[in-house]
């Protein structure tokens, strides 16, 4: 069994901050490109985990509730997207708490599933796990075990496991997938990884996670579904060359092997089996 997890948030404004620290309210076209991803799973009557950023929660709860009502999982992924590495303890216990209390009175039910923008829980930052078992997360999907510029714990445990924290409390981690190659542990769990990677080598991929007993826990985001070619261009306002140029290579590096996403995840989806965190975690006993 494998997981298939999104982190619903919206690329146009996620973007914009970064290239000019200014947030914009979430745009329409995440409506758009979730319809794209809803016509995916429909197709392969698979259920899966919402990571919900509650900026976008906030703009759109039709959108939160209506994914809880066809029968997938909805968990949390902060509420304005801040790196967990770059916040205070106290920092990030009042972002995920503000988001997780936004998404619960959306839903009108308890959430349990955890994930950190940008997977920013490493090795200087474990203390998050901490902060979330105590606001009541059973699960975390944070921590990819591989060497990355950006995150990543390279020696950590693959497989999914249960952890006694600090403060007395349990979490359990569910790391993202990570085949073990030569030594190395090599991304295929979504993202650019999949974009670029051929369907070949990512049933390859799946297939030697599973003669390992690793589950493939996979995500994605609304914006690689997006039928329409992504153009930062469109919120951003006259730029000088440096922010110009930077806009161009956010552009590039995000378009890059869109056209085949969905075709892609489809084909996965009736070849394997895939479910939602919380009943994988459910099935393995946690």
């Amino acid at each position: 069994m494998n997981v298939v997890s999104f982190d619903l948030e919206d690329w146009y404004q996620l973007v914009h901050r970064r290239v000019t620290g200014d947030l914009l309210p979430a745009r329409e076209t995440i409506l758009r490109q979730m319809g794209a991803v809803a016509d995916v799973l429909d197709k392969s009557s698979t259920k899966a985990t919402f990571f919900v950023l509650a900026l976008v929660a906030e703009q759109f709860p039709s959108l939160v509730r209506d994914l809880a009502k066809q029968g997938h999982e909805i968990a949390c992924h902060g509420y304005a997207h801040w790196r967990a590495d770059r916040l205070s303890r106290s920092a990030f216990l009042e972002d995920t708490r503000k988001g997780k209390d936004i998404i619960e009175q959306i839903v009108q039910t308890p959430i349990f599933g955890y994930r950190a923008p940008e997977f920013s829980i490493q090795k200087n930052n474990l203390w998050a796990l901490d902060v979330l078992a105590e606001l009541g997360f059973h699960y975390d999907s944070s921590i990819f075990p591989i060497r990355h510029r950006r995150y990543g714990i390279p020696d950590f445990d693959p497989q999914p496991k249960r952890y006694s924290l600090l403060n007395g409390l349990q979490i359990v981690e569910l790391p993202l997938a990570a085949l073990p190659v030569a030594g190395i542990r090599l991304p295929v769990a979504g993202g650019g990884y999949f974009r670029l990677l051929p369907l070949w080598a990512l049933r390859q991929s799946l297939k030697g996670l599973l003669k390992r007993q690793l589950p493939a826990t996979t995500y994605f985001h609304p914006y690689e579904f997006d039928p329409c070619r992504l153009n930062i261009f469109e919120t951003l306002p006259p730029l000088g060359l440096k922010n110009h140029l930077r806009g161009w290579r956010i552009n590039l590096q995000n378009n890059l092997g869109r056209g085949n996403t969905a075709k892609k995840l489809s084909t996965l989806l009736r070849e394997f089996d895939f479910t939602t965190c919380q009943e994988f975690l459910a099935n393995a006993g946690f």
